[in-house]
């Protein structure tokens, strides 16, 4: 049996290399929580509960792709997905009482190049492995499978008293990204750079601060935005400095970072919708190195110091009185609902410290409610205050086979802007369009919000599910409108039912 070997491991700032295991001492076995094959892509994602050091393989007769989790245990996952045309099926199993093992089993006729086949690591705990389109009739393959590439978000920090700021963690939002601080936030600087593989950077350097010691690699933002890395460094400068570079990705912009009352925060160019910007992890990414020394600086004007109002006064509520929720044709109907954020990602934080996941998870709870009172199957992606990567949201609606997927967010900007308010729904392909405009129609309909539009975003939530997704945003939690609404049980009460209603109103018009 030919067999041909690639071995993986996640170090800080290393590669594994090709037929060289490197061994860590593991602290408990690992357990394969989820896995699925992704048929539009030919990608396999898997997660476990611990970091793993992956060992793949490509055997022939018949030809497949190994991936051996040493020191797993399988868990309670799907043990086989059947996928068709030129992958026959993909297997999960235990291989031995200390390894789990995936399968990718090519069909009879096809073959593929190993040299086109890519293994990565999205974190210690999650890979990807990206397989070429198999050719029919080809000969057998020959070759090895190159070594992986690995991203990592790394964190350096806490060896430094004395400085004004300490940064305690970054939150994407709605328009970007907002770095937390204690204290007094500083004014940074911005700076661009390429590296010789032509790889893109931007430096935020942040100075008098320091970098909290509760801060992990895990609770920073992963893949957002089409940012492949970040990694915050504490500089050993008097009062201390820390620098955050981020490796971007092929769509990622120029970004600006601007000092707010909540920190700094972290935009596109003022032109550039966040929208366009993908959350899809690249294929090829990999791992941070160190930035070229040649940089362009960009200091950036003053921020605004207008602060929002302390307490601000909500706007006339409209008295509206909910319809009759639209009943759904007979027939198992089955509705994904994700509820953003959550655990260690709050999301955006707004006027008086409102949470988005505080805000979003009342609200999904509810829809889920009133569907299920409509004879709708509900699937939600997380039933409590837990963090959940993108791509196993994804995944869970997927493996429902669900008809439909909504994900439920609060939107944020600057904390200068709290004239900024109104819902807006995204989609991506042409199958989720009609169900977006639905439900901003709905939330018009019930709430009298300002609209800000029906449109289309990469997000990788609405790009990772296999049926019609939309993902609404149903207020800015830093509009002075917005936020008492949103921080309101019986407003939060009015938006399920109006999320509900679109969603039934779409329903009832043909899936």
């Amino acid at each position: 049996m030919a067999s041909r070997w690639l071995t993986l491991g996640v170090t800080s700032g290393a590669l594994a290399t090709l037929g060289a295991l490197i061994v860590a001492a593991p602290v408990r076995a690992a357990t394969l929580q989820y896995w699925w094959f992704d048929a539009q892509t030919n990608q396999l994602v898997f997660t476990t509960d611990g970091e793993v050091q992956p060992q793949a393989q490509l055997l022939v007769n018949p030809t497949r792709i190994v991936i051996d989790l040493p020191n797993t245990q399988l868990g309670s996952t799907n043990t086989s997905q059947a996928v068709g045309g030129a992958i026959r099926e993909v297997r999960a199993g235990q291989f031995d009482r200390q390894t789990a093992r995936l399968v990718i089993e090519i069909a009879p006729g096809y073959s593929l190049n190993p040299q086109d086949v890519r293994v990565q690591g999205i974190r210690p705990n999650q890979w990807a492995v990206q397989l070429p389109t198999p050719s029919q009739g080809a000969a057998a393959p020959t070759g090895a499978i190159p070594a992986p590439t690995a991203t990592a978000n790394r964190v350096d920090g806490n060896t430094g008293t004395g400085a004004a700021a300490t940064l305690t963690g970054i939150v994407t939002t709605g328009d970007g990204f907002l770095i937390r601080m204690s204290g007094t936030a500083p004014t940074p600087t911005v700076q661009f750079t390429n590296d010789n593989a032509d790889n893109r950077f931007a430096i935020i350097d942040l100075p008098n601060t320091t970098v909290a010691s509760t801060l992990r690699a895990d609770d920073l933002p992963n893949y957002r935005y089409s940012i492949i890395a970040w990694d915050i460094a504490q500089q050993t400068t008097n009062p201390p400095s820390t620098r955050i570079t981020l490796k971007l990705g092929p769509t990622s912009p120029d970004w600006r970072a601007l000092r707010n009352n909540s920190g700094v925060i972290v935009l596109p160019p003022s032109g550039v919708p966040i929208g366009s910007v993908s959350d899809e992890p690249p294929p090829l990414a990999t791992a941070p190195s160190t930035p070229a020394p040649t940089v362009q600086a960009q200091t950036p004007p003053p921020p605004a110091q207008t602060p929002p109002p302390a307490t601000p006064t909500p706007p006339p509520t409209r008295s509206v009185e909910p319809p009759a929720l639209p009943s759904v044709p007979s027939g198992r109907v089955v509705v994904a609902i994700d509820p953003g954020h959550g655990g260690r990602d709050p999301g955006a934080v707004g006027i008086g410290g409102l949470q988005e996941k505080q805000v979003i998870f009342p609200i999904s709870q509810r829809v889920a409610a009133l569907l299920e009172a409509q004879g709708v199957v509900v699937v939600m992606t997380r039933q409590q205050d837990t963090t959940l990567d993108l791509q196993v949201r994804a995944d869970i609606a997927n493996r429902a086979q669900a008809n439909l997927f909504v994900s439920i967010h609060a939107n944020a900007i600057s904390m200068s802007r709290p004239d900024v308010n109104g819902i807006e729904t995204y989609y991506s392909s042409e199958s989720g369009r009609r169900l977006a405009a639905a439900l901003q129609a709905s939330m018009l309909a019930a709430t009298g919000m300002r609209d800000r539009g029906v449109k289309q975003a990469r997000f990788y939530v609405l790009r990772a599910t296999n049926m019609p997704s939309a993902l609404v945003e149903v207020g800015f939690v830093t509009g002075a409108q917005d936020a008492p609404r949103l921080a309101d049980p019986a407003w939060r009460e009015t938006m399920a039912q109006a999320i509900a209603n679109g969603i039934l109103q779409y329903i009832q018009q043909g899936l």
